[in-house]
């Protein structure tokens, strides 16, 4: 994908999410299948994830490269991003404790807004860096190492589709 693709799906995918979740009525939002995380718990961690690619994405490519490296290797596609990160899941990948929602009952309206506006700030962000640098730049990931900018992002497109296919599958168990 390219930077406009990228940016396209960041905006489709987040904002299928967020009506997903705002579809769902008050019982389903707080509804919690075997112990996982309900859909607003879901909702808290995405918002939780997303932070801190914005406020990376808000550096200049110098204190990017600076602060995290470079790399000269290709960047993976989106598939082969994909088959790693399902991967490291089955291998027992889980969310470090940062990202873990705090709440037992998240607040609906101020985290779809807050990520609303999260990703239409990193979508405006991710026009200040070139191709180049989206494939140079390095930033670290929590199961998968050290990521290509352009991988992380395609990292941020799919976790929240993951996220959202968790939560449809808790909820078909209600």
């Amino acid at each position: 994908m390219n930077k406009q693709q990228i940016i396209e799906s960041l905006q489709s995918k987040y904002h299928s999410f967020i009506d997903y979740i705002n579809s769902l009525s008050t019982g389903e939002y707080v509804y919690s299948y075997q112990q996982k995380w309900t859909a607003g718990q879901q909702l808290e961690h995405i918002v939780l994830c997303v932070k801190p690619i914005v406020q990376v994405f808000s550096m200049d490519a110098a204190a990017i490269e600076k602060n995290f490296g470079s790399t000269d290797r290709i960047s993976s596609t989106y598939e082969a991003l994909l088959q790693e990160y399902t991967e490291k899941l089955k291998e027992g990948g889980k969310a470090p404790s940062r990202y873990v929602p705090e709440s037992s009952l998240p607040d609906r309206e101020v985290l779809t807004e807050t990520l609303a506006k999260l990703i239409a700030e990193l979508n405006s962000k991710i026009e200040n860096f070139t191709e180049q640098e989206l494939n140079r730049l390095c930033i670290p990931h929590p199961l998968l190492g050290n990521l290509t900018l352009r991988e992380m992002l395609y990292n941020v497109i799919y976790h929240v589709q993951h996220h959202q296919e968790i939560t449809f599958q808790n909820l078909k168990n209600k």
